[in-house]
């Protein structure tokens, strides 16, 4: 795979590490005389070379790994994150093809996209009893899934560093099993057993029974494939469920206790919870390796609505679902299946494909500046579009050069947004604010149609300012198509005390291999004394600016 014009990738950089731990690069360009790793806030780690190259140590972080020529030119380069768990910073990835013939192309797409958590989905035999035989089952839609397979596919995840993610719902239960234990199911008020569809019961997930099956057949099944952590799946309800007696069921206290019990039975693996719409607000996560997760549906489907969400999903106002545990920031994942690739056939055809496509893209771009991941990507060169995983839309080989580009420019970029307080809801757009953002039409805080987003974060010796030009998008939503922005530059504005002892660099998508290089700016007057001005391409749609001391 060609990272750009000029460049290769380090084929042996695995796309996580875990903090602490030795990296070595045994196959470096002719005439390297330099390995290093940058982090988007500007450090830069050096490689002790030898027999190849050699960090002893790098941070929580990601870090583009570069082999350097002589002349400081760049030979080729590899994008990889670390952290405590794969969970720290997760790169999100989708796999739900199963039989051999799929695998390697699976696998080459999701190591093209630098994915190190990977959920497969709705690979069991059924729900209750996943495991099927080593010959391999049919998944309950009927789809053949071969064992085999799985296990190469769940082997290739891990050998690139990536966790094998299995889908795993808390609480669906198949018909005929739950006719032989009613006594585990959730019910309703009339008293009908609580269900998705007609295919599933739900089971209570309070129940220790039910806990205790869970566990034993899920976890039987991801030793015997090679699955490292489960995707904790809900469907958003029920509501105001009852127990077998008739007595409540508080959905926040009994996920609680099924995470619980999960985490005590597996303590390595990572584990996943899926609040649908932020359902439950506030939910408790079991201590070790994990992250929040919120998947995303009507009446949410604006891009504005996914910071509250994830905000209501971890239960503190402004959070953006982060939080501490043991000294370590736990991100979280934003999924949705933007319904946008429905585009006829034709003579515009070809536009509508690349508005759908434009969608996509700004969606997990909004999410990186938001500072959360997102689950959009997977399979063979695939985008979601279905909350179906199977019901992918497949993408041209020129669609899946987009969608790297953009992957790789979040991943360039990420830690930015996540490190250092997010001031963009006071700074941008208020007259007394201290960033502003000149162009031909507006600018906001928030991702809305016809504007530019932007967002702020801000440390004692870092400034960043992320811009997504939305203005090609009708009503700001990740359900509709977006066209393409009318933005080409915008004059970013920030006060900044002692102005000359700043520094300016931008990452412009689609420029310099999107590295973040040098940028002129000058000082201007502001009503508080004085600014830095610099005028900031916006070629692609997306640039980020950073100031540093």
């Amino acid at each position: 795979m060609v990272v750009g014009a000029d460049r290769m990738p380090l084929d042996e950089l695995r796309a996580f590490y875990r903090t602490g731990e030795e990296i070595a690069i045994a196959m470096l360009p002719p005439g390297t005389s330099r390995v290093v790793a940058r982090r988007a806030r500007g450090d830069i780690f050096e490689a002790q070379l030898g027999n190849g190259a050699l960090f002893r140590e790098l941070p929580s972080g990601t870090f583009a790994v570069e082999a350097l020529a002589p002349d400081g030119s760049l030979l080729a380069e590899e994008l990889t994150t670390g952290g405590a768990h794969a969970g720290e910073r997760p790169v999100h990835g989708f796999a739900t093809s199963f039989e051999s013939e799929s695998i390697p192309a699976v696998l080459a797409w999701l190591r093209a996209l630098r994915c190190t958590v990977v959920q497969i989905y709705d690979w069991m035999a059924s729900y209750c009893q996943p495991l099927g035989p080593s010959g391999g089952w049919q998944d309950p839609s009927g789809r053949p899934v071969s064992f085999e397979a799985l296990r190469t596919l769940a082997a290739g995840i891990r050998e690139q560093g990536a966790v094998a993610h299995a889908y795993a719902p808390a609480y669906a239960v198949d018909l005929d099993f739950a006719a032989d234990h009613p006594e585990l199911l959730l019910y309703r008020n009339d008293g009908d057993a609580q269900s998705f569809f007609d295919m599933i019961k739900l089971a209570n997930p309070d129940n220790v029974t039910w806990q205790r099956h869970f566990v034993a057949a899920y976890g039987a099944a991801a030793d015997r494939i090679g699955f490292d952590g489960f995707h904790v799946d809900t469907y958003g309800y029920p509501r105001a469920p009852l127990d077998a007696d008739g007595c409540d069921v508080d959905p926040r206290a009994a996920y609680a206790s099924f995470l619980r019990f999960v985490r005590a039975s597996r303590p390595r693996d990572l584990i996943s919870f899926n609040q649908v719409n932020g359902v439950p607000s506030a939910a408790e996560l079991p201590d070790g390796p994990g992250f929040r997760y919120c998947e995303v549906w009507r009446p949410n489907d604006a891009w504005r609505h996914l910071e509250a969400l994830m905000d209501r999903s971890a239960g503190r106002a402004g959070s953006l679902g982060r939080e501490v545990a043991g000294g370590n920031l736990i991100r979280g994942t934003i999924a949705c299946y933007p319904p946008v690739w429905e585009v006829g056939t034709g003579a515009e055809q070809g536009a509508a494909r690349e508005a759908a496509l434009r969608t996509v893209v700004c969606t997990e771009a909004i999410a990186t500046c938001l500072g959360a991941s997102a689950l959009l990507f997977g399979d063979v060169t695939a985008a979601l579009s279905d909350a179906y995983y199977p019901k992918h839309e497949r993408l041209s080989a020129a669609e899946a050069a987009t969608v790297i580009a953009w992957r790789r420019f979040a991943l360039r970029c990420r830690d930015l947004f996540i490190e250092g307080e997010d001031t963009s809801w006071y700074e941008i757009g208020d007259d007394n604010g201290a960033v502003a953002l000149v162009w031909d039409g507006p600018a906001r805080p928030e991702p809305i149609g016809g504007a530019l987003f932007a967002r702020v974060v801000r440390s004692s010796e870092c400034v960043a300012v992320g811009v997504v030009d939305l203005s090609g998008s009708p009503h700001g939503l990740w359900s509709e198509p977006t066209a393409r922005g009318r933005c080409s530059s915008v004059r970013v504005r920030l006060l900044l005390g002692d102005p000359e002892s700043w520094s300016a660099a931008a990452a412009v998508l689609g420029r310099s291999g999107d590295r973040f290089a040098p940028v002129p700016f000058r000082v201007v007057e502001h009503r508080e004394g004085r600014a830095v001005e610099v005028e900031l391409p916006v070629d692609a749609g997306w640039s980020v600016l950073r100031m540093t001391r």
